[in-house]
């Protein structure tokens, strides 16, 4: 087979990002080391915001240190800036993914800054990150790819023009996000 599929597990923490109570830290240990144990090589443990935005996951940084235990993982973290990148990095995460919006409805909504303020951010980030000893990836979710909630139809250009910019900016990884369900076969 010529196909590659490439899959990281988010449950960890898209998953609970939106739950009503907090799962306890060793819970959420015990669970990650179950998806990886059923296969799954790479897993989104945690996001690095602060406390008072998603208090579900204040405890990243000590999950994702447990995490460190299980053999063979590859640990992802999510951060919205480079004070979250940091955070990620000095915590020993594998790669940290930080969401960019195409659009400029979804981004304000979910950042507060506009698609060419994010690719400033990523600059920013990916700065630190080169100048840092251990090398860490930077992923992109280029989020509402497809099609947006908020703004609707979302042409093909603007996200493979936003796509080029965050590579230009020193993004490693750019993956194409179906936030709201829009995309197709076609």
């Amino acid at each position: 087979m010529g196909e590659f599929v490439h899959v990281c597990e988010v449950g960890p923490r898209d998953g609970l990002q939106m739950a009503k109570t907090r799962m306890a830290s060793a819970d959420k240990v015990r669970w990650i080391a179950g998806l990886h144990a059923a296969g799954l090589p790479e897993i989104e443990v945690g996001s690095f915001v602060p406390p008072r935005v998603i208090p579900q996951l204040a405890d990243t940084s000590e999950v994702l240190a447990e995490c460190r235990g299980i053999p063979g993982i590859k640990i992802m973290a999510l951060a919205p800036n480079l004070r979250g990148a940091q955070n990620a990095s000095n915590a020993m995460a594998d790669a940290i993914e930080i969401p960019v919006s195409v659009t400029e409805g979804h981004s304000r909504a979910n950042l507060n800054r506009t698609p060419d303020e994010s690719v400033a951010e990523i600059r920013r980030v990916a700065d630190y990150l080169a100048q840092q000893e251990r090398r860490v990836p930077l992923i992109i979710g280029l989020s509402c790819a497809f099609g947006c909630s908020i703004d609707g139809v979302v042409p093909l250009a603007a996200s493979v023009d936003l796509a080029v910019k965050l590579a230009d900016a020193g993004a490693d990884f750019i993956m194409l996000a179906d936030t709201v369900g829009y995309a197709h076969p076609a």
